[in-house]
C-alpha cells in the first residue's frame, strides 16, 4: 500500500540522519542514536551494501577451517540493530554524496534512488586483501569461505606477507589446522606488530609464534609480485617457494566517496578522512566521519568505535537542537587480544605499567569463541 498523504507530510517534516556503512563504526553510531532519537521528529537510516554485519575477527578462522561452523556465525543479521526498531536499514551502495550547505544534502544509491540527509555520518570502513575481501551476499560469502578452506587444506607451505595481528592470527589457525604445515611470516619491522605496542609484548608474541613452529623473517620484505610467483626472493635474499601466499599488509581506508565529493584535500596523504575533534569534517559541520576512515593516531579497532559513536551521538543531538557541537574525542587506550589458535594467544592492556597476558586470558576472552556471542548481543540478538 502506498504511503498516505499524512505519512508523506510527517516524513518530510522529520530530520533525517543517514549513516553510511554497516561495519563497526556505522553499527555503533546506529545503535546509540536509535536509543536517543525521537522517531516522531527524526528519521534514522543506515545504508550498507551487505544484508548482514560481518564479524571480521571471526573471518580469519572461518576462511581456514569448517570447525565451529563460523562461516555461518560471522554473518550476523541487522534485524535487531536499531533499538526498539527506531531506524531503517537499507541494503545498497552509496555511489555519490551531494551537499547543500544550508539544507544538508543527499546520497545517490546504486539502485538509482536518492535520499535526502540533514546530518550525514560516514563510516564506510576499509578494503582488505586476500581471504578477508569478503563478498556481499550470504551465498557468495559461504562459497568464498569454502574455497579458501580448500586452499588452506591443500597448501603445505604458506607465506604470510605482513606482521600485524592478521598474519599472527592466520599463523595460529593454520597450525591448528595442521601443525606439520610450513608457515612463514615476512615482516619489514625488526619486531612483529608495530610500535604502538611495547617491545616486551611484541617479543612475547614472537616467542609464542616460534613455539608453534612459525618461521619469522623480520626486517625483510617480500616483493610486490609475491602473490603471483611460486619462487620468491625477499629483499634480504631469502628464497621462498610457498604454494600459497596470503597478503596481510593491513587494510586501506574506503574514502573514495569522500574524495570524489570534497576533493583530495579532504584526505590525508595516507588516504584517511581529515576530521575535527568532534568527528566533523572541516568546513562541513553536518558531516561526520568515524571508524576505520578517521584520521586518528590510535590503532583502528572496533573496540574503540563505541567511543567514536558516543562523541558523534552527543554532537548530532546538539546539532538537532540548534546548538554547536562541543564534545571532543580524547582517544582510546591501546588494548589488543591476538589469538594464536583456539587455545592461546597474547593480550596487551595499556593500563598501569602496561599489562601483558598470555594463553589462559586470551583463550578465555577471545580465542575460543572469537567474541561471536558478544558481537551478536551488541547487535541486539
Amino acid at each position: 500500500m502506498p504511503p498516505s498523504f499524512s505519512e508523506i507530510l510527517m516524513s518530510s517534516l522529520r530530520q533525517t540522519i543517514i549513516i553510511v556503512g554497516g561495519g563497526g563504526g556505522g553499527t555503533n553510531a546506529a545503535r546509540q542514536l536509535s536509543q536517543l532519537l525521537n522517531p516522531a521528529e527524526h528519521n534514522l537510516i543506515l545504508i550498507t551494501s551487505r544484508p548482514h554485519f560481518v564479524h571480521l575477527s571471526g573471518c580469519i578462522r572461518a576462511s581456514v577451517t569448517k570447525e565451529g561452523d563460523l562461516a555461518e556465525k560471522v554473518m550476523i543479521p541487522f534485524d535487531k540493530l536499531m533499538v526498539n526498531g527506531n531506524g531503517t536499514v537499507i541494503h545498497s551502495d552509496v555511489v555519490a554524496i551531494l551537499e547543500d550547505s544550508e539544507n544538508g544534502g543527499s546520497v545517490a544509491l546504486s539502485n538509482g534512488d536518492s535520499i535526502h540527509w540533514d546530518i550525514l555520518i560516514l563510516a564506510p570502513g576499509s578494503d582488505w586483501e586476500g581471504p578477508l575481501t569478503i563478498p556481499t551476499t550470504k551465498e557468495e560469502t559461504t562459497q568464498w569461505f569454502n574455497d579458501w578452506q580448500s586452499k588452506f587444506t591443500k597448501a603445505r607451505d604458506i607465506l604470510l606477507v605482513g606482521g600485524g595481528a592478521v598474519a599472527i592470527e592466520y599463523a595460529g589457525e593454520i597450525k591448528d589446522l595442521d601443525p606439520s604445515k610450513n608457515v612463514t611470516i615476512v615482516h619489514g619491522g625488526d619486531l612483529i606488530l608495530n610500535k604502538a605496542y611495547p617491545v616486551k609484548f611484541r617479543m612475547d608474541v614472537q616467542r609464542r609464534l616460534q613455539a608453534r613452529g612459525v618461521r619469522l623473517l623480520l626486517g625483510d620484505i617480500a616483493p610486490v609480485d609475491a602473490l603471483f610467483n611460486t619462487k620468491i626472493t625477499t629483499r634480504n635474499g631469502q628464497i621462498l617457494t610457498p604454494d600459497l601466499v596470503i597478503p596481510c599488509r593491513g587494510p586501506r581506508p574506503r574514502t573514495m566517496l569522500l574524495e570524489a565529493a570534497f576533493g583530495a584535500d579532504s584526505l590525508t596523504a595516507e588516504g584517511y578522512a581529515k576530521i575535527l575533534g568532534t568527528f566533523q569534517l572541516p568546513n562541513h559541520p553536518k558531516i561526520f566521519a568515524c571508524g576505520d576512515i578517521a584520521d586518528l593516531t590510535e590503532q583502528r579497532q572496533i573496540g574503540k568505535y563505541g567511543g567514536h559513536a558516543s562523541v558523534i551521538t552527543r554532537n548530532v543531538l546538539a546539532l538537532l537542537d540548534g546548538k554547536e557541537p562541543a564534545e571532543t574525542y580524547k582517544g582510546g587506550k591501546e588494548m589488543i587480544a591476538i589469538t594464536i589458535g583456539k587455545a592461546g594467544g597474547a593480550s596487551y592492556l595499556d593500563i598501569l605499567w602496561g599489562i601483558c597476558l598470555g594463553n589462559w586470558f586470551t583463550a578465555y576472552f577471545k580465542s575460543r569463541k572469537l567474541l561471536v556471542p558478544l558481537v551478536r548481543s551488541f547487535l541486539g540478538l
